[in-house]
């Protein structure tokens, strides 16, 4: 029978809040690696993001397409809480909304906030440029918490951050052609290898570890993807989507699931343009097009091969 991989709409603007299944509670302090991860809040929902600088911060665009400024708060939670208003938001130009590609998923899913004062409980990342596939990855996202066996089990809280790792598998060129990684996706393995979607059942494609490999759930979108380079945590992507392999209700999130998101290294000119643009009197807006993807495994084995 062949296995579809159906994009979960936890992911979507209209998505209840939940964040990291796997992994562990960050402790976030300032001296975390994560500290300039914090919850994007639209309308009191809550998503992810990161900052880029004090005054910029990265996130998935079907989070904030649409919306206006007034509507986005930032809170990092590194020591005392601090919560700031957004003055501005920029959608990539190239977003055209959740509907699936001819590669089986969506592109150019990014958005920059900028804040209308500037951070100071946490600084920005640099970006990562270099090869993906094969990476060892940490996420960092709000919400709730679960694991693979049970799924999400607690309510999410802007308050809480979680963290954990994973390992890209597979990577998708530029939908537009240019030949460039775009689109980066990872299992969510277990403890045996049942769970093992991509590559062979060997030791060093299985799970990292209870308390480190962990998967996206709804709350994550525009959740940063980090990689430590030589020392230096930068950003690697954001996230933007999961999805399951069984088709079952809820198994987006469980072992043997998958997720994914947009590598920043293709839209590293896009993003510092973004930040070094002068802020318009007015908001900037895009139209909001949000809805339910559709991954197909076939699709995705062939970009495999």
């Amino acid at each position: 029978m062949s296995r579809r991989i159906l994009l979960s709409t936890l992911l979507c603007l209209a998505a209840p809040a939940h964040a990291l299944v796997g992994g562990a509670t960050d402790a976030n302090l300032a001296s975390s690696p994560f500290a300039g991860a914090g919850a994007v809040i639209v309308n009191g929902g809550t998503f992810s993001g990161v900052l880029l600088d004090p005054w910029h911060v990265l996130t998935a665009a079907h989070v904030v397409a649409g919306r206006p400024a007034a509507a986005i708060q930032f809170r990092l939670n590194a020591g005392a809480a601090e919560t700031l208003s957004a003055a501005a938001v920029t959608v990539h130009p190239g977003y055209a909304g959740t509907t699936p590609g001819s590669d089986g998923v969506w592109h150019d899913d990014l958005a920059i906030v900028r804040l209308a004062a500037p951070a100071t409980s946490a600084s920005g990342y640099p970006l990562y440029t270099g090869p993906a596939a094969g990476q060892t990855i940490a996420l960092a996202g709000y919400g709730g918490t679960g694991d693979g066996s049970a799924g999400v089990t607690a309510a999410a809280s802007p308050g809480l951050k979680r963290s954990g790792q994973n390992r890209v598998d597979l990577v998708l060129p530029d939908d537009d052609g240019s030949g460039a990684d775009e689109v980066f996706i990872f299992d969510f393995d277990g403890p045996t290898a049942a769970s093992n979607v991509f590559g062979a059942a060997a030791p060093a494609n299985l799970t990292l570890g209870a308390n480190l490999e962990a998967q996206f759930a709804g709350g994550d979108s525009g959740s940063p993807v980090f990689i430590n380079d030589n020392g230096i945590w930068k950003i690697f992507g954001v996230a933007n989507f999961n999805g399951s392999t069984t088709g079952l209700p809820g198994s987006n999130v469980l072992f043997g699931s998958v997720g994914g998101g947009s590598l920043v290294a293709p839209y590293a000119g896009w993003i510092a343009q973004t930040v070094t643009t002068p802020v318009p009197e007015a908001d900037t807006w895009a139209m909001l097009l949000a809805g339910v993807g559709m991954v197909g495994w076939a699709a995705l084995r062939r970009r495999r091969s």
